[in-house]
């Protein structure tokens, strides 16, 4: 007969009532269980199952499952090692693209220096990446401390845009110093060697910086998105920010809370971003303003108001403004015209002079052809030659070969030329000077680096002055 207990087991009765009488607990669940609990089940037909195909099916199925699992273990560490081998070969092809840009490169200073005699020229030194996000950034160096600031976003938070400090004496040295919730427009360190860092953003908010203990030292907030920013010239407490409807706010820092006056936008003028602004040396605290179709100059009156009037520019799309106060020349680059055969940049360089009689007036000097093509606005600079003051050199960033061009002021002849790999490093952005240690440099900024070139002097000081290489590439 069958029989049951509470637990709900089912038993043979003689088998169970056996068990019973040596132990007072149920054989299957272990639970307290004595003769009295046994109750009989009454059915018509009882079969007896024979479970040994699914106990083997389950067996199977747990040694296939085990060994699935191990086999994804083994996938998975061998995808590891793959990215791994991946990493390191792409570190070694840039590592050997270095070295063959190096070499190919010393062997044109040789030639060049030879030629040039006592004048010297770029060398390439180094290329640090600065993001791995191929985002535009802006970039400015401070010659008394030697330190590079570039913009970029924090790539674990996309609400964090900041700077990324970069040491001239130790290049593998970063510090990410968090600025601003949206994309940074512009940056520039004060001209008095206090490492002070002015950026502005399109989180409608200017900022002064502090790159020493990385704090904030006073934000003002602004109407509208900046896009440019300035120091005056001579006076550390007031700094420049241009906006996007033209307007360009004037600020001293003395006053912490809001802006000290405005330079509107020349009236019947359309108002465009404002790119670009220059304080001008002087006592009168002239500024020049440039936005994406126009430049002018505004002159403060008697009344103490700005008055504005335009330049004689030529017209087109200025991608960018360059200005060098020692010789007064103006540099103004445009952009292609979209949809005409033949376009290129044009970088057109012009000598300023100012007189009360007929205001600012432009001489064209010479002008600059680029390529034909220009994806992302590219600064241009203007950077007097390292051993000769009086030479010029106009330094150009070319999208369409993606590479950097010096242009001699002195016989307007092309002066040297670096091409920079695209595929690795995204478009050349921005173009401008260096100062540390009593070396200048050349930098220029990608999407996602900055590439350094040395000044030489000459071909004995190339020859007793070689550059100490550096690999700065991500493990």
């Amino acid at each position: 007969a069958v029989v049951s207990t509470q637990s709900t087991g089912l038993f043979g009765q003689i088998c169970v009532e056996k068990w019973l009488t040596s132990h007072f607990k149920c054989p299957q669940c272990n639970g307290v269980a004595k003769k009295s609990d046994i109750r009989p089940i009454y059915a018509k037909t009882i079969y007896a199952v024979d479970n040994e195909e699914r106990d083997s099916a389950q067996r199977l199925y747990e040694a296939e499952r085990i060994r699935r699992t191990l086999l994804e273990q083994a996938h998975l560490k061998t995808s590891m090692q793959c990215q791994l081998f991946a990493s390191e070969n792409a570190v070694m092809k840039r590592k050997i693209w270095e070295l063959e840009n190096r070499l190919k490169t010393t062997t044109e200073v040789r030639s060049m220096a030879k030629s040039l005699g006592e004048h010297g020229c770029y060398s390439f030194s180094r290329s640090i990446l600065v993001s791995t996000e191929k985002k535009p950034h802006v970039f400015h160096s401070d010659p008394h401390t030697g330190m590079i600031a570039v913009s970029k976003k924090f790539e674990d938070n996309h609400n964090q845009h900041g700077v990324l400090k970069i040491s001239s004496i130790d290049a593998s040295h970063h510090e990410f110093v968090n600025l601003h919730s949206n994309q940074i427009r512009d940056i520039k360190f004060d001209h008095f060697g206090n490492t002070t860092l002015l950026s502005c953003s399109k989180s409608k908010n200017v900022m002064i910086t502090c790159l020493k203990s990385n704090n904030t030292v006073i934000t003002y907030p602004a109407p509208r998105d900046c896009w440019s920013c300035t120091w005056h010239c001579h006076k550390d407490h007031i700094i420049y920010t241009g906006l996007n409807n033209g307007e360009v706010m004037v600020f001293d820092i003395r006053n912490t809370k809001e802006s000290l006056e405005s330079i509107m936008p020349i009236e019947n003028i359309k108002k465009c971003p404002i790119i670009s602004v220059v304080s001008l040396p002087g006592e009168t605290s002239d500024v020049l303003v440039s936005s994406l179709m126009t430049v002018s100059h505004h002159k403060k009156t008697s009344e103490g108001n700005y008055h504005g009037e335009l330049l004689g520019i030529p017209p087109g799309a200025i991608s960018s403004v360059a200005y060098d106060s020692d010789s007064s020349n103006l540099l103004v680059s445009y952009k292609p015209v979209l949809g005409t055969k033949g376009s290129s940049e044009q970088h057109v360089l012009m000598k300023l002079t100012d007189s009360k009689e007929t205001g600012m007036q432009t001489e064209i000097i010479n002008t600059f052809k680029g390529g034909s093509t220009q994806a992302l606005r590219c600064r241009s600079s203007l950077i007097s030659c390292p051993d000769d003051d009086n030479h010029l050199l106009v330094c150009l960033g070319e999208q369409e070969s993606n590479s950097i061009k010096i242009w001699s002021t002195k016989n307007m002849k092309m002066f040297q030329q670096f091409p920079i790999k695209k595929d690795e490093s995204g478009p050349i952005i921005a173009v401008g000077p260096h100062r540390a240690a009593g070396t200048d440099y050349l930098c220029g900024l990608t999407n996602q680096r900055i590439v350094q070139y040395k000044w030489l002097l000459s071909e004995s000081h190339f020859e007793n002055n070689s550059v100490a290489y550096q690999f700065d590439v991500p493990n």
